[in-house]
C-alpha cells in the first residue's frame, strides 16, 4: 500500500494536505523538543531525584526510628532492672532495720527484766535484813528481860544472830 492509496481511500484527505500536515507536525516536534523538552525533561529529572531523595530519607528515617525504638526499649529494660534492684535493696534495708529494731527491743526488755530482778532481789535482801535486824532487836529486848542482865547486849545479839543463821540453814 502506498501513501496515495491510503489517502485515496479517505475521500477527504488529499496528498498535499497530508504532506503539509507532516511538515507542520515535524516543525511542531522540533519546537517542542527545542523549547519544551528540556524544561519537561529537567522537571522529570528533578522529580525523579526528589522521589529518590524522599525514598532515601524515608529509609534513613525508618532506620533512625528503629534505632531510637531499640534504644528506648533498652533504656526501658534497664530502668525496669534498676527499679527491681532499688525495690530489692529497699526490702533488704527494711528487713535489716526491722531486725535491728526487734533486737534492740529484745535487749531493752532483757535489761528491764534484769534490772527488775536485781531490784526485787535487793528488796528481798533488804526486807530479810530488816526483818533479821528487827527480830534480833526484839529477841535482845526479850532476852534482856528474861536473863536480867546476865549477858551483855553484844553477846545477846551474837546469840540471836547465830539462832537466825541456824533457821536459814
Amino acid at each position: 500500500m502506498t501513501i496515495q492509496t491510503l489517502f485515496a481511500a479517505s475521500h477527504h484527505i488529499y496528498l498535499g494536505n497530508a504532506i503539509w500536515y507532516l511538515i507542520c507536525f515535524a516543525i511542531l516536534m522540533l519546537l517542542i523538543k527545542h523549547y519544551a523538552w528540556g524544561p519537561v525533561s529537567d522537571m522529570m529529572e528533578k522529580r525523579r531525584q526528589k522521589v529518590i531523595n524522599d525514598l532515601d530519607s524515608a529509609a534513613s528515617d525508618r532506620k533512625k526510628a528503629e534505632t531510637l525504638a531499640n534504644e528506648r526499649e533498652a533504656a526501658l529494660k534497664n530502668s525496669r532492672q534498676e527499679a527491681t534492684q532499688v525495690l530489692s535493696e529497699a526490702k533488704n534495708n527494711a528487713q535489716n532495720i526491722s531486725k535491728e529494731i526487734v533486737a534492740s527491743a529484745n535487749d531493752d526488755a532483757a535489761a528491764i527484766v534484769k534490772k527488775a530482778n536485781e531490784e526485787a532481789a535487793k528488796a528481798k535482801s533488804d526486807a530479810l535484813n530488816s526483818a533479821r535486824d528487827q527480830v534480833a532487836d526484839i529477841s535482845v529486848a526479850i532476852a534482856e528481860k528474861v536473863i536480867a542482865k546476865n549477858l551483855s547486849a553484844e553477846d545477846q545479839k551474837d546469840l540471836v544472830d547465830q539462832f537466825i543463821k541456824g533457821l536459814d540453814d
